[in-house]
């Protein structure tokens, strides 16, 4: 399974972790057993210190205009085999951005369609690293890096295990995603980097940018694939040998 270790993400031989992690989790309540066993709280929060952890929480400036929950909520829909939502997401997969199309690509997996499920796998990742890639805060290549421990690891699998499968598809998707419009708003990545805990400004590339970074970054994640898939074919003409 492809592992993104760097602005291309393109380390193939480890898993990819892949899952949204986004609030603070502070001032939180202690609770001790004592002996009697019944539960104690210890330090609960006043009511000063719950504002100010949802403050913490909340986000602020231009990343409070990021929005995102209803990127969650059609997310949830599609793992929860909502057809209607499903329906909409194949229609129309320029419009949702990455963890949208990971959620999807799991559904289609499940539904025993494993190469189309990797399209839209590596498409997810693919364009996550490139949104990665126009932001300024360099904490959000960790965010990606981090983005699916809900997502793909069958895929992934199957991918290793179907070398050839693979590479036809990754031909594919690299050429869609060149002729592709993007209709959704790239900023969203930012919500995974350490700035947006305490910043009021997403720090991005200009819009005029936008293109020429995907196409650097489809460039990079071409040669990264191209340099991983021989070494995953010499290791399986070894396994072969000693057996």
């Amino acid at each position: 399974m492809l592992e993104s270790t760097n602005r291309y993400g393109l380390n193939m031989k480890k898993k990819v972790l892949l899952g949204l992690v986004l609030c603070l989790s502070l001032l939180n309540a202690c609770v001790t057993v004592p002996k009697d066993g019944k539960p104690k709280e210890v330090n609960p929060q006043t009511e000063n210190q719950q504002e100010l952890s949802r403050a913490l929480n909340e986000l602020k400036g231009e990343y409070a205009g990021i929005d995102f929950e209803k990127t969650e909520q059609t997310i949830k829909s599609v793992s929860a085999g909502d057809m209607n939502v499903i329906k909409d997401v194949m229609n129309d997969p320029n419009k949702y951005v990455p963890p949208v199309l990971l959620a999807y690509a799991e559904q289609v997996f499940q539904a025993g369609h494993p190469e189309v499920a990797m399209f839209w796998y590596y498409t997810a990742q693919l364009r996550a690293r490139s949104d990665a890639n126009k932001s300024l805060d360099k904490s959000v290549q960790r965010g990606v890096t981090a983005l699916s421990v809900r997502f793909g690891t069958n895929i992934g699998t199957y991918a290793e295990q179907h070398l050839d499968q693979l590479e036809l598809v990754m031909q594919k998707v690299l050429s869609w995603d060149e002729q592709s419009e993007r209709n959704y708003n790239p900023k969203w990545v930012a919500l995974l980097g350490e700035e947006a805990k305490f910043s009021q400004k997403v720090r991005f590339v200009d819009a005029s940018k936008y293109k020429q970074v995907d196409e650097e970054t489809r460039r990079g994640w071409k040669i990264g694939f191209d340099s991983a898939i021989r070494q995953l074919r010499e290791e399986a003409a070894n396994n072969k040998t000693e057996d």
